[in-house]
């Protein structure tokens, strides 16, 4: 990962930026937060696994970046409030939102799952994104500059049986995504926008969850999952890191409320010209 760094230390897109990254122990998150730091900006990794954002942001601050490590559970709002408070500490500024952090349990039938297992994945999926962006608009909105993204998924659009929490949240907080930038364009505030990413079936430590639960004995069918990852086409979390960069990158200044996905072939060539 340090040598990636070093090879992308020309594109300073992000200079003087400042993200906040949550779920950014691993994953798409670490990807993200590898990337962005490389391009320019502070970076503020959250997640409730305290060993590993610090690692990632010493490995971010071993190659010459800047990154610090803040615990936070997102469904809890005052650690939300202490996350922007060290940033504004830290960097006086918060430029760029970055809402990845998710889980997917319950993964039950609805009469079999347990409710408050059913809400904490609200909470975590929706409300968090929700408190986080509530915190830091103010902010973006003082400043005249914003990149708020949601990462969505596809389970938002397409019914999964077992997944009623998950998809819930995810449709709920891609209509979120839609409402906050209808709310920033009627007052006028130009300079912020608010996206969400599908970023695709991405090989992860969730997927590797998924694919974990014995479904013999139940009608859920997680085949899908299974013979992606046989076949070797699940995606990295790099590839979904660049979706990421473009989005909060100066290249979506004109877009906002829109939920990309990588379906979009269209959007993924666009992608690749401006960061070739």
């Amino acid at each position: 990962m340090l040598t990636n760094m070093a090879e992308r230390k020309h594109s300073k897109k992000l200079q003087g930026q400042v993200a906040i990254i949550t779920g950014g122990g691993r994953g798409i998150g670490a990807a993200a937060a590898h990337l962005l730091a490389s391009a320019g900006a502070a970076v503020i990794l959250t997640a409730r696994s305290e060993d590993q954002i610090e690692a990632v942001a010493r490995h971010i601050r071993l190659a010459g970046a800047r990154a610090i490590a803040v615990p936070c559970d997102v469904t809890n709002s005052e650690e939300i409030e202490e996350v922007v408070e060290a940033a504004l500490t830290q960097f006086d500024r918060v430029d760029i939102l970055v809402n990845n952090a998710a889980v997917i349990w319950p993964v039950e039938q609805v009469f079999e799952a347990d409710p408050e297992e059913w809400a904490y994945n609200i909470h975590c999926n929706l409300v968090g994104p929700f408190q986080l962006a509530r915190n830091v608009l103010p902010v973006m909105i003082q400043q005249g500059y914003g990149r708020i993204l949601n990462i969505t998924s596809g389970a938002a659009d397409n019914v999964m049986p077992g997944w009623s929490a998950y998809c819930a949240a995810k449709a709920g907080l891609n209509m979120l995504t839609r409402c906050l930038a209808a709310e920033l364009q009627a007052d006028g505030v130009a300079g912020v926008t608010v996206n969400a990413l599908a970023p695709g079936m991405v090989d992860t430590e969730m997927q590797a969850d998924v694919r974990s639960i014995d479904t013999h004995d139940s009608n859920l069918d997680f085949s899908l999952f299974h013979e992606a990852h046989r076949h070797g086409t699940l995606l990295s979390t790099e590839s979904a890191a660049r979706l990421i960069y473009w989005l909060v990158g100066p290249w979506s200044q004109e877009r906002s409320g829109q939920i990309f996905s990588r379906s979009d072939a269209h959007w993924l060539e666009q992608v690749e010209q401006d960061l070739a």
